[in-house]
């Protein structure tokens, strides 16, 4: 899965990133502990936005032109099948790229002191929105990309649903990941802390529309 920002004009955000971030119900201490622990866990959630932040999130989400998601990528014993809607483009002044902006910030004093753990560059260069149907299939266990290093967060907005990490692309070992409405589902990328391993997910058993909004660094890009 690939996004990011365009240079599409948009209407100026009503939540400046200072208001965002008032509203994120993490303080930076916290997520530093939670960062330090995925080279154990692979993945965990938390507590992220406060509620008014989350609702007028979920309201912009309804403004996005979604596309559906190609229902396979990879091929063979690499095969990947999705089914869900996503939208990847995105103002530089819309409300997503400045929660990506505010997002930045809190990590990067979460990661006061521990700044090894991602690349110098690191940053939320990389944005899509996700929206899961009721009884859709969801994504079968997949890797993120290599290019995506660092730290991968899905922030989510609404629904109910079965996210996991798994030991293989089978899915075997799988262990779920509570993922509330609001909270952060942070997971490690790519080189995280120097390990080469980066953990095989999964979404399914889709109860509610669920959205998520997913931020990642994408190395190749400048």
């Amino acid at each position: 899965m690939t996004g990011g920002l365009s240079q599409t004009p948009t209407q100026q955000a009503p939540w400046p990133a200072e208001r965002m971030s008032e509203n994120l119900a993490l303080p930076a201490e916290a997520l530093g502990r939670a960062i330090a622990r995925l080279a154990g866990d692979d993945a965990l959630s938390l507590p992220l936005l406060s509620e008014p932040l989350r609702i007028f999130l979920l309201e912009e989400s309804e403004r996005l032109a979604y596309r559906p998601a190609k229902p396979m990528v990879g091929k063979d014993d690499k095969a990947v099948y999705q089914d869900f809607e996503l939208c990847m483009s995105f103002a530089d002044d819309s409300p997503f790229a400045t929660f990506a902006r505010a997002l930045d910030r809190l990590t990067w004093a979460a990661l006061a002191g521990r700044e090894d753990l991602v690349a110098s560059g690191f940053t939320y260069n990389d944005l899509i929105v996700q929206r899961y149907e009721p009884g859709c299939a969801g994504i079968t266990p997949h890797r993120d990309h290599i290019a995506y290093e660092g730290l991968v967060s899905l922030v989510i907005l609404s629904g109910e649903a079965e996210f996991q990490v798994c030991a293989e692309r089978a899915g075997t070992g799988g262990r779920e990941i509570a993922s509330a409405e609001g909270c952060l589902l942070l997971m490690r990328g790519a080189g995280f802390g120097g390990l080469k391993t980066r953990p095989f997910h999964l979404l399914r058993n889709v109860r509610s529309r669920r959205v998520s909004f997913g931020l990642r660094y994408d190395s190749r890009k400048p």
